[in-house]
């Protein structure tokens, strides 16, 4: 299709489409001719991604850009080498205990979580719970999780100042673009390279690391970000910056 069809198919002017070529967000078209330039279905597809990512995810385009590049990853990764990696990393982990299940009904009845909010945290990939034979299943390591939620709600986060359920749904959003990420990342740059045994090594190490770095990153970074809203005296940078 043409410049014009484009456009008219993915509701994205041409300015916005040679800007996102240009920024890596777009594949180029053919050029069958000097001044001829084709697109296809993926230049829709994609066109439409980005505006359901800016729309719904408020996401920026240098994020957007991640997004992609991961999808991309994801095609391309050398896959079957790898398959059960899963089986060989845990006992690298040493989380026996994150394995254990028990029912649902149990965990939370110890808890003074609304089941209202247990079903919101579910639905939005907080915590993941298993249905077998009509009982949902809460292992180990996702119980704890919600506790600490039922911890958040003790400590004075609550729907009274505006931090009900879905207020938290952005931890979800976040963490499952950063694992999509580092995945895909990990398969397409290993798949090809180790066997499941090597693998498993290297990636309960980089497990058990970045699990340290991320929470010291973010604390670091609240704590420069308070302190930078405190010398502004506004919730907005500068203009200058």
């Amino acid at each position: 299709m043409k410049m014009k069809e484009l456009e008219q198919a993915a509701g994205v002017g041409r300015e916005t489409i040679r800007f996102y070529i240009r920024e890596g967000l777009l594949p180029e078209p053919e050029r069958p001719k000097r001044n001829v330039a084709r697109y296809g279905t993926e230049h829709v597809e994609r066109l439409k991604l980005i505006k359901q990512l800016q729309q719904e995810r408020f996401l920026p385009l240098s994020v957007i850009k991640h997004v992609i590049h991961a999808q991309e990853q994801r095609r391309g990764g050398q896959v079957e080498p790898l398959i059960g990696l899963e089986e060989a990393l845990y006992p690298l982990l040493s989380d026996p205990e994150g394995l254990k299940e028990r029912p649902l009904s149990e965990v939370s009845a110890s808890l003074n979580v609304p089941d209202a909010d247990i079903e919101e945290y579910i639905d939005m990939g907080l915590i993941h719970v298993e249905m077998r034979e009509g009982v949902r299943w809460i292992d180990h390591r996702n119980a704890r999780l919600l506790q600490l939620w039922d911890e958040v709600r003790a400590a004075g986060y609550t729907d009274d100042i505006s931090y009900g359920a879905r207020s938290w749904q952005r931890y979800a959003e976040f963490i499952k673009f950063l694992v999509d990420d580092e995945v895909a990342t990990f398969y397409h740059n290993l798949g090809d390279r180790y066997d499941q045994k090597d693998a498993a090594r290297l990636a309960a190490a980089g497990i058990r690391l970045i699990n340290e770095i991320l929470p010291l990153m973010r604390t670091d970074a609240i704590l420069r970000e308070v302190r930078a809203i405190s010398e502004r005296g506004s919730l907005e940078p500068d203009e200058q910056e």
